[in-house]
């Protein structure tokens, strides 16, 4: 089980990283010119966010998965996973 969770939350990461790097670079197009050091504060207050958001998901999956809470390690999988099963 715990490399499954563990599996799940390295893929969750992983998706979550893809979409805020995308979004990231849509919005430094739209932005126009700017530097390097405008460019850094924007894309960590990115991370920040993302980080900020994910930390208390992140926690209770493993909380749930060290009491063996089978339902909630279920519920979590299905909210964030991307298959439609």
């Amino acid at each position: 089980m715990l490399d499954d969770v563990n599996e799940f939350v390295y893929d969750l990461l992983s998706r979550v990283e893809k979409s805020r790097q995308k979004e990231l670079a849509e919005a430094l197009k739209r932005i126009g010119t700017i530097d390097e050091k405008q460019k850094k504060i924007v894309s960590d207050l990115t991370s920040k966010l993302v980080g900020k958001l994910f930390q208390p998901v992140i926690e209770n999956i493993h909380f749930a998965m060290l009491n063996n809470e089978e339902k909630t390690l279920e519920a979590a999988t299905k909210l964030f996973s991307t298959n439609n099963n």
